[in-house]
C-alpha cells in the first residue's frame, strides 16, 4: 500500500504550492491529457481518481469548471486518499497550475452522479484544478518543533533523509490549516502519527496522508525510496 512512482519535479512543486480558489481559466486540452494519464496510475488500491469538466463546484471556486474526484472503497484508509489525490495535486503545481482541496463547496449530488457511485464507495473530497490567477506563495506553518520536537540541526544530525522527509511533511497543507498530525523521526525511520488532540477530525486522517506523500517525496529528493508500514498510531516510512 501507498506504492507510487514519485517525480523530481514533485519537490519544487511542494515547496510552492499553496491553494487556488480563483482561476483565470481551466487547464489546457494537453494539460487536461497530462492529468489524465497520472489520474489512471492513481487509480488502484481501492482509490479511483477520475476528472471532470462541468457542473459540480459551488461559486466559492472561481474561474474554472475542472475538478478531480477522489473515489475510495469503503474500508480503504482515508490516509491513502490524500496520498494518491496530493499526487495530483504535486503534479499539476508541476505544470504550473493551481488546485485546492475541497471538503465542501461542492455538490455531492452532482458528484455522485457524475461518478456513478456505488453502495462500496465513498468521496470525501474533490480537487478544483484551473490557471491561478496569483503566483504560488508558501503557506505558513506549523514551527518545526511543534511538529516533530526536533530542531533543524537535531534533524541534520540523524540523516539527510530523515531532515528532508520530515521538512516536506511539515510543508503539507491540511483542513483549515490545523496539520493534524505528529512527526516522529530517528535514525532508521519517519512517523506520521494521529496526535492525542484534533480539532477537525473529519478529513484528519486525509490530510495525514498528504503530510505522508510529502515526506515520502522529501526522501526521494534525498535519494531514498520510501516504504511505508502501519504502527499502532500512524504510519512509519523507512528509507
Amino acid at each position: 500500500m501507498f506504492e507510487l512512482k514519485l517525480e523530481k519535479s514533485w519537490y519544487d512543486a511542494m515547496l510552492k504550492r499553496s491553494s487556488v480558489r480563483t482561476y483565470t481559466g481551466a487547464p489546457d486540452k494537453e494539460q487536461l491529457d497530462r492529468l489524465g494519464v497520472l489520474c489512471r496510475k492513481l487509480s488502484w488500491q481501492g482509490i479511483t481518481v477520475r476528472m471532470f469538466k462541468g457542473p459540480g463546484l459551488k461559486s466559492q471556486i472561481k474561474g474554472t469548471d475542472v475538478y478531480a474526484v477522489i473515489v475510495a472503497k469503503k474500508g480503504t484508509p482515508m490516509e491513502l486518499e490524500g496520498y494518491m489525490g496530493e499526487a495530483l495535486v504535486l503534479e499539476a503545481t508541476a505544470m504550473g497550475l493551481g488546485t485546492c482541496w475541497l471538503g465542501a463547496m461542492f455538490y455531492p449530488e452532482i458528484i455522485n452522479r457524475n461518478v456513478n457511485l456505488q453502495n462500496d464507495e465513498v468521496v470525501h473530497c474533490v480537487i478544483s484544478l484551473g490557471k491561478a490567477n496569483l503566483p504560488a506563495f508558501a503557506p505558513k506553518r506549523k514551527d518545526l518543533v511543534k511538529v516533530c520536537g526536533k530542531t533543524e540541526e537535531e534533524l541534520a544530525a540523524l540523516g539527510v533523509w530523515q531532515k528532508e522527509a520530515v521538512l516536506a511533511a511539515r510543508l503539507a497543507p491540511s483542513a483549515i490549516n490545523m496539520q493534524p498530525w505528529k512527526i516522529a523521526a530517528d535514525r532508521s525511520s519517519v512517523a506520521i502519527e494521529a496526535p492525542e488532540f484534533v480539532l477537525v477530525k473529519k478529513y484528519a486522517a486525509l490530510d495525514r496522508g498528504i503530510a505522508m506523500l510529502h515526506a515520502a517525496v522529501g526522501a526521494h529528493h534525498a535519494g531514498r525510496e520510501a516504504v511505508w508500514k502501519k504502527t499502532e498510531n500512524g504510519y512509519a516510512m523507512k528509507a
